[in-house]
């Protein structure tokens, strides 16, 4: 094991079967312009022998970057994956640490203002980059904000062409879970993300406890990553149905867990039900395909709420 000093990044990234993804990941990595990290690819039971690939590639030299493999022996979920990550590398006495997507492609300056907006600014716990929709100069996410009343999100810019509208360096509510890079003092006053959210919102509840806890979360427009969005749940366009019972139960889940006002508890515990209605009305208008399955999805969503 090396010596990690206090300017190695641990990258950390979540492999579920898909191993082009992540290979085209990998790739990028190697042209980043900041030298001292080290890659944690991590595997929640891939069923697709992408691991074992991933593995075999880099014994025969595909990667030219340090990688340490790690499988979690079955599927944790995002939060419950990268945890396990991240506990190595913590463990392994890291200070950084830059949570990203399989299903990105970085520019080879992303990872540098993300280490020095944390060097200089001891307060910023968490920052994250402008993310572009892959092979795009549209915007998918710079900077996101949350309603601590009805447990939504919001990407700020999102399907906007860029023309530099989003260049400044700000504060924001959260970091998407895509690009995220945190200090280690972080996990040691906020702890680490809810494993049972599974999937969707838990990086968001983490963003909003750190905050409670005083750390500043910025966004850094000059960090530049390209997403394929969504790869693990269908695409923006063909979500799976099990989303939506995620959808509903962890945005009603991240208001009760992190706000103590009864009032905005009540407001996300109605709004989680206009949420279901909204998409029951969506199954038939669009006329979705599994419309039975996702009917069920909804139904069990509402039902979690209570």
């Amino acid at each position: 094991m090396k010596q990690v000093t206090d300017r190695d990044v641990a990258i950390i990234i979540l492999n579920w079967n898909a191993y082009k993804d992540t290979v085209e990941c990998l790739k990028s990595l190697e042209h980043l312009t900041y030298p001292y990290y080290h890659v944690f690819l991590v595997d929640n039971a891939s069923q697709d022998g992408s691991f074992e690939k991933l593995q075999q590639d880099y014994k025969s030299g595909k990667f030219h970057i340090p990688i340490t493999f790690i499988q979690t022996g079955a599927n944790l979920g995002f939060a419950g994956g990268n945890n396990v990550a991240i506990k190595e590398a913590y463990n392994q006495g890291y200070q950084y640490f830059w949570m990203l997507n399989n299903d990105t492609v970085v520019d080879p300056n992303a990872l540098t203002p993300l280490v020095e907006v944390l060097e200089k600014d001891k307060q910023a716990g968490i920052v994250g980059s402008k993310i572009y929709y892959y092979g795009t100069n549209k915007i998918w996410f710079a900077g996101g904000k949350v309603n601590t009343w009805t447990g939504t999100t919001k990407h700020i810019g999102i399907k906007e062409e860029d023309i530099g509208q989003y260049d400044q360096v700000k504060e924001v509510d959260y970091i998407t879970g895509c690009s995220l890079f945190f200090r280690r003092e972080l996990l040691e006053t906020v702890g680490y993300m809810h494993e049972d959210y599974f999937l969707y919102y838990e990086e968001t509840d983490w963003n909003v406890r750190a905050k409670l806890h005083g750390w500043k979360i910025k966004y850094i427009p000059q960090s530049v990553i390209y997403h394929k969005v969504s790869a693990s749940s269908g695409g923006e366009k063909n979500l799976s149905p099990i989303v939506a019972f995620y959808d509903i139960r962890n945005g009603y889940w991240l208001v009760k867990r992190t706000q103590k006002e009864r009032l905005k508890v009540l407001t996300a515990f109605c709004y989680a039900y206009y949420k279901a209605l909204k998409k029951l009305l969506k199954i038939f208008i669009m006329n979705q395909d599994r419309k039975i399955e996702r009917i069920g999805f909804i139904g069990k969503g509402l039902l979690s709420v209570f």
